[in-house]
């Protein structure tokens, strides 16, 4: 698994592999750094098809390298966090504001099927939120059993169902790709035709509170009258004159810099004797802070993930309980941030090794020195920012003995 050195933004990628083929995914694919961004994006797309590409929320940052990769490689199928119309424009306003507003985003957003599917992808699945308390955590069997010979598939728990319902494009045609919804709580379990691995992918989602999206559907409703079709006011946002509206809209949400994101823990179901090998370059591995057999091999991806928030770390970390014990290596959300951060967060991973920030040159202080105290403070964690050069990532391999 590999943080690739992309600077402000995210690009992430992991293999296992069994049999002949590897099981392959991607976490993330933009960056303010173009330059870098192609770069990565070219190496990952030497190594072949990648299977499932998790985005965790629409910005930017993370999201406009995604054209660049699908014209390289084939992608199967994208992961995203459910995005009501609502979500959507609220995702093109907070563009608006920040002067970050593509055209590729708007016609994304506007036919994710069509854009999605034109492109290659064969499944587009949407991720439901798990914010109802953090519910019982995700649907993932406690004994995984399984192994032998084979080449890796990813199964979700609970067959997705077709979306929208009542949709054509639920079906998959020419150029579109099949819309589905996973349930709250969903995960993708790694299976080999003698059974499940014990490595499972498992994304959480978070959503803005229902009173400041009530705030902001209010504020649409002002601005562009009672009823106006969301869908139609996301497509005009290439209009400089409805850009400007929405930007005066998204004033209801400010407070809420982190509207959706989703996180992803990637490593092991139950604790299992490995090899972990930590380093920051894979060519040229001259720096080795963990080389052990251990019982764990995690990752723990966060987006924007607004952790800051009492309420919301609290879902965070109680639907993770099964995992933070087994998380070696852990993305400090958005950049750094000091407003994303929790120490209690850290507290939760006992075999944390490395709290990482990946972001480049900045005007936002990412990532802020009281982050990279906490994860120092940790027992036995050390902090790293993974920037744009290329020799400066974070690479983890696990094996089994």
């Amino acid at each position: 698994m590999v943080q690739h050195a992309v600077g402000q933004g995210g690009l992430h990628s992991g293999e296992l592999t069994l049999g002949q083929k590897p099981l392959r995914w991607v976490y993330d694919c933009g960056s303010n750094q173009a330059d870098a961004l192609k770069r990565e994006v070219g190496s990952i797309a030497r190594d072949g098809e990648i299977d499932l590409l998790f985005l965790s929320h629409l910005d930017s940052d993370h999201v406009n390298g995604v054209d660049l990769l699908l014209s390289q490689v084939k992608v199967r199928e994208v992961i995203l966090p459910y995005l009501n119309e609502e979500a959507l424009v609220a995702t093109i306003a907070r563009d608006v504001s920040r002067g970050a507003l593509t055209g590729v985003l708007v016609e994304a957003v506007s036919d994710l099927s069509g854009w999605f599917g034109s492109r290659g992808v064969e499944t587009v699945t949407f991720v439901d939120d798990s914010d109802d308390e953090g519910g019982d955590g995700p649907d993932v069997p406690d004994a995984p059993a399984g192994g032998g010979d084979g080449d890796c598939t990813a199964k979700w728990t609970g067959e997705p169902v077709p979306f929208p319902e009542t949709s054509s494009v639920a079906q998959t045609g020419a150029g579109t790709a099949k819309m589905r919804r996973a349930f709250p709580g969903a995960a993708l379990l790694v299976m080999t035709p003698g059974g499940q691995l014990n490595w499972a992918l498992v994304p959480y989602v978070h959503k803005p509170s229902a009173a400041l999206m009530k705030a902001f559907n209010d504020a649409l409703d002002a601005e562009f009258g009672k009823g106006t079709d969301k869908k139609a006011i996301a497509q005009s946002a290439k209009d400089p004159a409805v850009r400007e509206r929405l930007r005066n809209c998204y004033d209801a949400l400010w407070a809420d810099h982190n509207l959706i994101s989703m996180t992803l823990y990637a490593g092991p179901i139950t604790p299992e004797i490995m090899e972990i090998d930590i380093s920051i370059c894979r060519r040229y591995p001259y720096w080795h802070p963990h080389h052990e057999w251990a019982d764990c091999g995690g990752w723990m991806l966060t987006g924007d993930a607004h952790l800051d928030g009492l309420r919301r770390r609290q879902r965070f970390l109680k639907f993770y309980r099964r995992f933070s014990g087994l998380t070696n290596v852990f993305m400090v959300p958005h950049h750094g941030s000091v407003h994303n951060h929790s120490d209690e967060v850290l507290n939760a991973m006992p075999e944390l090794r490395v709290g990482y920030a990946a972001a480049g040159p900045n005007n936002y202080g990412h990532p802020h020195n009281e982050v990279r105290d906490s994860v120092r403070a940790h027992h036995s964690a050390f902090f790293h920012q993974v920037d744009h050069r290329r020799f400066n990532q974070i690479v983890m391999a696990v094996r089994k003995r």
